[in-house]
């Protein structure tokens, strides 16, 4: 552990060279200087693993100078140095640990610290795999038998995306007949990130151009990495895809599907709602977060989720948030939602819940003992303030801190994450999870060896939520803490590495009103991070709805399901499910489907009991996708109510 300590004015540390490529392996050299640590003190060097400086930076050897990561230490002045490595049990994080040894280390020595030391025929030293602009290189020490390290400053290091590895093709999910519309180009490393300094030539194709059209080639120049191209106009509704070419490897880059649909239609637009910036343990600017979402993803709205602990975003930062999330809020181009993180970490059921706003400068109810510390709490301070308030658990079959849903506020509490970076809530892995959350506590990098259950509650499946008879719509959330929101950059240890999810909006229009509005509807649904297209519908009810089966009689005989899906990739399995269980399945051969398929068994005997005295009898349907890249998307449910 450590403290936070006053940096000694006489204290000075830097790395040469100040930048690096996303985990591309160099050379660097870390110099310190100004530093007082008796004989038997040890210096510490963090590349990753304390609160707020979240990376998977490779850790470190001073085994084998013949092979990657090796790291190699000295000093001027009559003290040495013993470069060693924390044990993953001594430190989570990738660290080095420096000895001082033979005599005291004194103001004027100057320690160097050469990570990814070559000289001996060594690879090199491997970075974090996501691009940062101002990565943290922490310093610490502890004076002889100390166990508690004090930080006495820090310098940092740029990192950004590697090399070109592909073309991200990002345009409308929906389009209506008629309009002009722009795309962007995003040159990608093969982390994900944005690789800057990419440049080319492509030609542009229309997969339809009976139903739009648009420029023939464009010179990709950035800049920094990204490009929008426009001249695009949807001529008659249809689904059409836009193929960038490279013109020097013919390599197709094809977008996601495009729906173009009538005027009078709702829109599908896509987001990242939960997210965490350098305010709570994330990285980055509130101002980085929102432009990493509008101009690296074009995404259509967003919000950050910065946690209410008073000790991370304090009234100040809440105030920044604030702020930055008005100004950001553009309607018709990107619509924002102010929103935190309800988190009070007991791990007794209470779980982490999302709290959105449908405008500006409300407040920030924190879960502190001294505040609002359970979730009745909460939920009464929001109906008491004067504004609309929507409440989303999160990962909450994560032994982290889950969710039981025992205490449940229908008026507020619409939606639940069904994905994040943490993976997948739906249910267990042994029930064919191919995204089981993965562990509390496990390291960003390197691997582990964890069970692929041992992250889960059982409590917390959202399949059991739903039985219970909670009408919870889907979303797919992040919990970036990487400052890459949208992006297709994946967090956590191996073999649990999991990027963004997607949240799906209907909405008549792109502001932040409509899409309030769409999310308190459950108009949603949830993806993995792909831009699938995806519209489900039981006996004309829209995904989300409830329908009162004692002013349709008819349904007690057959439902009509009926969805559409257009897959960024070709469809793997299409699934219906009712009460959590599969009825219906089809297995595609192409990327997009039309669903038609009739319910004929009775429904009195398929209803279930809630666990709320004087709440209906209920059945619930809800879609499952699966793509053969593995991308999946879940849309809300129906629920049929009974007397």
């Amino acid at each position: 552990m450590t403290d936070d300590a006053p940096q000694p004015d006489a204290f000075r540390a830097s790395i040469e060279p100040p930048e690096a490529m996303a985990a591309v392996p160099g050379t660097w050299t870390i110099t310190l200087s100004g530093l007082c640590v008796p004989e038997g003190g040890v210096v510490r060097i963090v590349l990753s693993g304390t609160r707020g400086n979240p990376s998977d930076w490779t850790r470190p050897q001073v085994v084998n100078p013949r092979a990657r990561e090796y790291v190699t230490a000295r000093c001027t002045g009559a003290a040495s140095v013993v470069a060693t490595v924390p044990t993953p049990e001594q430190f989570r994080g990738a660290a080095v640990d420096l000895t001082v040894t033979d005599a005291p280390l004194r103001e004027g020595d100057e320690v160097t610290v050469i990570l990814g030391d070559t000289s001996q025929g060594g690879g090199g030293a491997t970075p974090q795999s996501f691009s940062q602009p101002a990565k943290a290189v922490e310093v610490c020490v502890a004076e002889a038998g100390e166990q508690r390290l004090r930080k006495v400053g820090s310098t940092t290091i740029s990192i950004s995306g590697g090399p070109m590895d592909s073309i991200r093709v990002i345009a409308p999910a929906t389009v209506p007949a008629g309009k002009e519309f722009s795309i962007l180009l995003k040159a990608e490393d093969v982390e994900g990130n944005v690789a800057s300094l990419y440049i080319g030539e492509f030609d542009i194709e229309v997969s339809d151009p009976d139903l739009v059209t648009g420029p023939e080639s464009v010179n990709f120049e950035g800049p920094g990495g990204v490009m929008t191209v426009g001249g695009f106009k949807a001529f008659s509704r249809g689904l059409v895809r836009i193929i960038a070419v490279d013109g020097i490897s013919d390599i197709k880059y094809v977008s996601n599907p495009i729906l173009i649909t009538r005027h009078d239609q709702s829109q599908l637009f896509f987001g990242v709602i939960h997210g965490h910036t350098g305010l709570s343990d994330g990285v980055g600017t509130v101002e980085d977060y929102y432009a990493c979402m509008r101009d690296d993803n074009r995404l259509d709205f967003g919000a950050v989720g910065d946690h209410d602990h008073d000790y991370e975003t304090s009234d100040e930062d809440w105030k920044t948030i604030q702020r930055v999330t008005r100004e950001a809020n553009d309607p018709g181009q990107f619509a924002t939602l102010l929103g935190y993180e309800w988190a009070k970490w007991r791990r007794n059921g209470d779980g982490d819940r999302n709290v959105y706003y449908d405008r500006d400068d409300l407040p920030m109810y924190r879960s502190g003992d001294e505040h609002y510390p359970s979730p009745p709490e909460l939920s009464g301070a929001l109906h008491e303030c004067d504004c609309r308030a929507i409440v989303i658990p999160h990962h909450t079959a994560s032994n982290g801190n889950f969710c039981d849903f025992s205490q449940h506020d229908p008026q507020i509490e619409r939606l639940v994450e069904i994905y994040s970076a943490w993976g997948s809530s739906e249910c267990s892995v042994h029930q064919g999870n191919p995204y089981p959350i993965r562990p509390a506590g496990s390291p960003q990098g390197g691997f582990t060896d964890a069970p692929m259950d041992s992250g889960e509650v059982a409590s917390g499946f959202v399949q059991r939520a739903l039985a219970m008879g909670r009408r919870l719509g889907f979303v797919g959330g992040g919990d970036d803490h990487l400052g890459h929101p949208g992006d297709p950059v994946k967090t956590g240890p191996e073999p649990f590495r999991y990027a963004d999810g997607l949240m799906g909006v209907w909405a008549p229009e792109l502001t932040r009103e409509a899409i309030f509005q769409a999310m308190h509807y459950r108009h949603t649904y949830a993806t993995t991070g792909a831009r699938i297209v995806v519209l489900f519908r039981v006996s004309d009810a829209f995904m989300g709805d409830e329908v009162e089966v004692a002013r349709h009689p008819e349904l007690t005989q057959s439902r009509r399901i009926e969805g559409f899906i257009a897959g960024s990739a070709r469809l793997a399995q299409v699934e219906v499910l009712r009460n959590n269980e599969v009825v219906h399945s089809l297995r595609p051969q192409s990327s997009e489907l039309t669903l038609e398929w009739t319910d004929d068994e009775p429904l009195e005997p398929l209803a279930l009991e809630p666990v709320d005295e004087g709440q209906p009898r209920f059945v619930f349907y809800y879609l499952r996708v699966l793509q053969s890249d593995g991308q999946m998307a879940w849309a809300s449910p129906v629920w049929l109510l009974l007397d």
